[in-house]
């Protein structure tokens, strides 16, 4: 069994070192090609590109209220009724999916709702009939106390929170799980009064990979600080169909209240309704806050970020759509537009509905006659030396591939001693553990031999007369059941017995 366990063992050693070579040998050579030239990694983003970097992180939000109608008088239960909110959200982990948005986007107050649902109801059940021409305060009020509003899960209603990324339509419910938009569930939520911030979730689906934004941190705003805000502002109707888009606007911080214990931070910019809940960005691009509450379209005030932060249950991070449409986006500036397209291409496959990569794609096609293809830096004198093109493809070529082997003679240098030297221990290990573990070989006659083959025993004493008294005693020293010492000439052990003879 040893010798099959060390041939095995053999056997995986050169499996891993050939497989480890053949890898480093046909394996392309990326380390040139990824490396990017400096004025690439050192490009500086401007307030522009910032906005660019966090715009694909943010999302509208519907929340939709439902509730259903208990008829006093038949004691029947009403078709749903509803009543639904927008607002702006951002995602701020793309692998959980979690999204930060305004705590009243999420909310709504039970008696308005339970009273605009009782309304509602009446009119279309009575009204046309004139049967309510005729109420008093006193009535309402008696239709307010008496009659049930509840959601199908119980009291005091249902809600569902719905998600669009890009392009967004506030249009009218088709009712209860109907919505053909990403469904969100409700992770935390602190009312207006408090601190106003919700905490959303979605699922995140293959091929619409999410983008993230970056909180920063708020206790570093200054007033006149220059700020940006974005959001998805409406003004007409949730129940009329209303296309969306995301639009961007400037402002400055113009002071600082508490209120309530709570901190609020008012800043001077153009924000509607719709843009609740949407990040407010600094010159870094960071989010230092979130839309709350306004008096006008210009005086707003914005929850801080670190309260965000502290409402978080989950690491803020950005993903690997972030990443590859920011290398997009700076090859783009410096009309590489043959590599910016292929970090968009890269863009859309992790999210197809990337609108700015599908944007800046196009961009970048359409100018395809002044792209201004990478330089590598140059590896070697000669190479730099060559003056025709044919021969500086030939040096190319194989200082490419001297640079490849010279990788790979390196690699190997460090592998295979260490392999070698890993199997040595484990052998060694193993070998002094099968010592250690092996049982005492058994030199004497098993008891049962003694008493029913005596005369095979005289035999053997007649075949070695030489044989001390001494080696005699040998043969019975030990218990054979539990090992104890015995003497030659005991019947029984007296610790465990067992039989000698």
């Amino acid at each position: 069994m040893s010798r099959n366990f060390f041939k095995v063992l053999i056997f995986i050693v050169v499996f891993v070192l050939v497989s480890s070579f053949a890898a480093i040998l046909f394996a392309d050579d990326t380390t040139s090609a990824s490396k990017l030239p400096d004025d690439v990694t050192n490009y500086q983003l401007t307030a522009a590109d910032k906005v660019l970097l966090v715009e694909p992180s943010v999302c509208y939000i519907t929340s939709i209220f439902y509730g259903y109608v208990l008829d006093p008088w038949t004691n029947q239960w009403s078709n749903y009724y509803y009543e639904a909110f927008g607002g702006t959200g951002f995602v701020v982990n793309p692998q959980t999916g979690h999204i930060v948005t305004a705590g009243h986007v999420l909310d709504i107050d039970e008696a308005t709702f339970k009273y605009d649902l009782i309304y509602a109801y009446l009119m279309d059940a009575y009204g046309n009939a004139g049967e309510l021409d005729a109420w008093t305060d006193a009535d309402w009020n008696w239709a307010y106390e008496n009659i049930k509003v509840e959601g199908r899960e119980g009291p005091p209603y249902d809600l569902e929170v719905y998600v669009q990324f890009n392009t967004a339509v506030a249009s009218q419910p088709e009712g209860p799980g109907k919505s053909s938009y990403l469904r969100a569930e409700v992770v935390s939520m602190s009312p207006f009064d408090q601190r106003d911030i919700g905490i959303i979730r979605i699922t995140p689906q293959t091929g619409r990979a999410l983008s993230s934004a970056i909180i920063g941190d708020s206790t570093m705003i200054e007033i006149q600080d220059a700020v940006t805000v974005i959001g998805y502002p409406w003004t007409s109707e949730i129940g009329q169909d209303n296309t969306l888009n995301p639009t961007v606007t400037n402002g400055t911080v113009s002071g600082k209240q508490m209120v309530g214990g709570t901190e609020w931070v008012q800043i001077q910019g153009d924000v509607r309704p719709g843009n609740s809940g949407g990040p407010v960005l600094d010159k870094n691009g960071n989010v230092i806050g979130i839309v709350s509450a306004g008096t006008d379209n210009t005086n707003n005030y914005i929850r801080p970020g670190n309260d965000i932060k502290t409402s978080l249950s989950t690491e803020n991070k950005l993903g690997m759509v972030d990443e590859e449409w920011k290398t997009g986006l700076v090859m783009f500036r410096f009309q590489h537009y043959s590599e910016a397209i292929k970090h968009f291409d890269a863009v859309l496959n992790l999210s197809a509905g990337h609108l700015l990569a599908m944007e800046y794609k196009a961009k970048a096609q359409a100018n395809m006659g002044q792209d201004k293809p990478l330089v590598q830096e140059t590896t070697t004198i000669s190479q730099a030396a060559e003056t025709t093109s044919a021969s500086s493809s030939v040096s190319t070529v194989s200082t490419k591939a001297g640079s490849k082997l010279s990788t790979t003679v390196l690699i190997l240098i460090i592998v295979i001693p260490l392999v070698l030297i890993i199997a040595v221990v484990v052998i060694i290990v193993l070998v002094v553990t099968r010592r250690k573990t092996q049982p005492p070989v058994q030199t004497q006659q098993a008891p049962q031999q003694v008493t029913t083959n005596v005369e095979k025993e005289q035999v053997i004493e007649e075949q070695k007369p030489s044989e001390s008294k001494e080696e005699k005693e040998e043969e019975v020293k030990f218990c054979p059941n539990c090992g104890a010492k015995v003497d030659p000439d005991q019947v029984f052990c007296a610790k465990c017995g067992n039989k000698l003879k």
